[in-house]
């Protein structure tokens, strides 16, 4: 008999909180499990500041969460013939506030020896693309890192 009361009471007890987990659901909206996300897209010029010419070879590390950090993405990018930089991120999480793109000349004086860029967020345009659907998608975004490098000048000994 007491198998059959505390039988009884789970399967009443199950259906009682079925029933407000489901009614509390409509009345606050979806219910979704995840984080905010969004599409990104990385594009941009590298040129010499003087000739304005595009530079290729030219490394490109975007970092979306601080070069320094330890928990944040970080992409490597060259740039190709005409200076350019590009690649898409789907469903990123990303902080707009700590986005930043590091340009390296790696390839010694075999295209002119540049100085390193550090762009931060005020280099580097965040443009909004398309709208999210008010739930954890929050949009498309383009960012837009152009830059013009000085010409590497050794220190004088």
């Amino acid at each position: 008999m007491k198998t059959r009361v505390i039988k009884a009471g789970r399967a009443v007890l199950g259906f009682i909180l079925a029933l407000l987990g489901f009614s509390g659901c409509e009345y606050i909206g979806r219910c979704e499990y995840g984080c905010p996300h969004a599409d990104y897209k990385l594009q941009g010029t590298v040129t010499d500041a003087q000739t304005k010419q595009p530079v290729k070879n030219i490394r490109a590390v975007f970092c979306s969460g601080g070069l320094d950090a330890e928990y944040s993405y970080k992409d490597t990018l060259y740039t190709d013939e005409s200076g350019k930089i590009e690649r898409d991120y789907p469903s990123m999480t990303i902080d707009h506030t700590r986005l930043q793109v590091l340009l390296e000349d790696i390839d010694g004086d075999e295209n002119g020896s540049y100085e390193t860029l550090l762009l931060e967020k005020e280099n580097l345009p965040v443009k909004q693309v398309k709208k999210g659907d008010k739930h954890w998608y929050q949009g498309s975004f383009t960012i837009t890192a152009d830059a013009e490098l000085n010409e590497y000048i050794p220190p004088v000994k």
